[in-house]
């Protein structure tokens, strides 16, 4: 690898770093040329992650004084700046935080990200001179997201003007307080050529015209910004009722409008009401011909379905999230999706069934790369089956998505039953499939939890087996998947038990479902390379933020055993034992299932293989687990 071109080892280091990137650190000691090109990846983005003004003085002075400030300064390309817990989501390729709607590894919504900085109660002004210092001192920033409600100092806006004029400013939860406010650095912000993406958060407050409600604001965003590309809104309908549009620019001084209005890339409107109207509006504003991803938060009637169909033109759309309401009809929903071009990525959330989902694939599924298919927010019915439980549905969606490499699907999980292992194995038919997201619906519908001859084990066990999953199980699950698919392109494979639909009632112990509820655990397994025989990774996630659980004082360790058994064990402790005198009887079938077989098998290979090849030459090969 000595003798290879840099662009060369800088695509294999990239691959390195999207499957493994711990084991790129490790490079930067071979030579030179390695240490260059690895510093690229390690030094590409710089976090400043703050709670409060001690805290943000700490960071910025820590990347000023440490020992590896010129690495940050020549390699930095991406800061992000975050007053919060939690921070930006990278999309899939690990580049941008606001760039076309992503799927499915990043979530468009960053309101829970963001805070206020304050100290106590009270708004205290930080020292922002050290901010303005580093970007002085960083050489190629090619991108700013800045996620510090309330607070743009216009030193900052100055600063990245004056070193960095092409850098792309995203601006995440922007709260705008008057467009016609005294505040210049308001208004030098939206017409900053900077400015490139907007999560929009309203503060309707006006002095001088009394309260401006965010429709109206939203218009004058979109006609000011010269360079706008990506545009977010989410709004709740409760506390900012909708006005009437205003015609563009209406208000504004010639200087203003004089500004020449950016094509928008993306465009995201998260609000229930008066959609089309809204719609309608913001075409007034952007070329929608021009738009490449389009997220709309909640289709009602058929206004939006039947404008989309005739009125409006997505000739270059490629990327689109939508959340289809109970009331619409499939027969509108198929005409939406019949009057758009083939997509590349495509989020549904809704009620539709398998007949009209498939309709969708026929026509998008040869061009897709990526699909999410996920009930919507009001799915909770017991009849609505999810869109990946059946292995006979899921094997149709392979064959209409040839090209599809990230699948996130809600699909059934059964406490490891015969059906649940021909499920898994259907997934692997997606023959370019790379990522796979299972979010894992444990509950039972009510007609098959009181059909006796459906289940040996009652519906209360088994619902609390289905939602307990453990590092052995995910091992036996990624065993059904990757084996079957033929390419052996599957590199991560994301699995998180779910309880969105109601639980049988009648039959059902809150206090065992919510001690297994509490216990759940979601699952990240990854290979490194490859190679079939190389065994995974296996990482205790978040569900909710998706991010590793990987503190300190919990150590890497390998799957021995069922770590579930114990776990159901103790929820049915929680109850008076009388109540559940079957127990020992359904723990005992549960060990039998079909997954928990080839769980044991595949554990029982891992040690043979490691007592014949010894600990320190298979280390690599082991499953390895961080676990709560």
């Amino acid at each position: 690898m000595n003798k290879l071109p840099p662009e060369i080892l800088a695509l294999i280091f990239a691959e390195i770093w999207d499957l493994y990137p711990e084991s790129l650190r490790g490079l930067n000691t071979v030579n030179r040329v390695f240490y260059d090109t690895v510093a690229r990846f390690l030094y590409k983005t710089l976090t400043i992650q703050f709670y409060n003004n001690r805290e943000y003085e700490q960071a910025v002075t820590n990347v000023l004084t440490r020992p590896t400030n010129a690495n940050w300064y020549k390699h930095t390309r991406r800061l992000d700046i975050i007053c919060g817990k939690t921070g930006l989501p990278l999309s899939s390729n690990y580049d941008m935080a606001m760039g076309e709607i992503p799927f499915p590894e990043d979530n468009p919504y960053f309101g829970p990200v963001v805070e206020r900085l304050a100290e106590g109660n009270v708004f205290a002004t930080p020292k922002w001179e050290l901010l303005v210092s580093l970007l002085g001192k960083i050489q190629h920033l090619v991108e700013l997201n800045y996620a510090v409600v309330d607070m743009f100092p216009q030193a900052l806006l100055e600063a990245l003007h004056q070193h960095h004029p092409a850098c792309k400013l995203n601006i995440h939860a922007f709260t705008l307080t008057n467009l016609m406010s005294l505040d210049a650095c308001e208004m030098d912000l939206i017409q900053s050529p900077c400015l490139h993406g907007i999560r929009f958060s309203p503060w309707i407050k006006s002095k001088n015209t009394g309260p401006e409600t965010y429709t109206e604001t939203i218009y004058r965003i979109m006609s000011i910004a010269p360079n706008l590309k990506h545009f977010y809104v989410d709004i709740n309908e409760s506390h900012y009722p909708l006005s009437k549009a205003i015609p563009k620019g209406k208000g504004l001084d010639s200087s203003v409008t004089t500004f020449k209005m950016g094509k928008l890339k993306s465009l995201s409107l998260r609000f229930r009401q008066e959609k089309r109207q809204i719609l309608h509006e913001a075409s007034r504003h952007t070329d929608f011909s021009e738009l490449q991803s389009l997220d709309l938060d909640s289709v009602i009637g058929d206004d939006i379905p039947i404008a989309i169909a005739s009125t409006y033109s997505f000739h270059n759309l490629q990327n689109l999230s939508v959340t289809i309401d109970n009331s619409l009809s499939e027969g509108l929903a198929e005409l939406m999706f019949e009057s758009i071009n083939p997509l590349t990525y495509l989020k549904i959330q809704s009620h539709l069934g398998p007949s009209i989902i498939e309709k969708i694939l026929m026509r998008h599924g040869p061009t897709l790369q990526g699909l999410e298919l996920l009930p919507g927010p009001y799915s909770r019915s017991l009849t609505e089956a999810p869109k990946g439980g059946c292995s006979t549905q899921v094997l149709r969606y392979a064959k209409l998505c040839p090209r599809l490499r990230n699948l996130h699907i809600e699909t059934r999980r059964t406490a490891g039953s015969e059906d649940e292992i021909r499920l898994y194995e259907a997934y692997g038919q997606f023959p370019s499939l790379e990522f796979l997201a299972l979010d894992m619906e444990c509950a039972i519908p009510y007609e098959q939890s009181n059909d006796p001859k459906r289940f040996e084990m009652s519906a209360v066990a088994e619902i609390a087996f289905s939602l307990i999953l453990d590092p052995a199980l995910c091992l036996a699950i990624w065993d059904r998947i990757s084996s079957t698919q033929k390419s052996g392109r599957l590199r991560k494979l994301e699995l998180c038990p779910q309880t969105r639909r109601s639980l049988p009632s009648g039959r059902s112990d809150p206090q065992v479902f919510n001690t297994a509820f509490s216990l759940k655990r979601s699952y990240l397994v990854r290979r490194r390379i490859f190679d079939k025989q190389e065994l995974p990774i296996i990482i205790e996630i978040d569900a909710e933020s998706h991010l590793p659980l990987n503190f300190p004082n919990k150590p890497l360790r390998r799957p021995l055993w069922f770590e579930a058994l114990p776990q159901v064990d103790f929820a049915f402790g929680t109850v008076e034992r009388p109540m559940y005198p079957l127990y020992s009887k359904w723990r005992s079938e549960w060990l039998t299932r079909p997954l928990q077989r080839l769980a044991v098998d595949l554990l029982t290979k891992r040690r043979k293989r490691t007592r014949e090849a010894g600990d320190s030459e298979r280390e690599t090969k082991h499953p390895r687990t961080i676990a709560q």
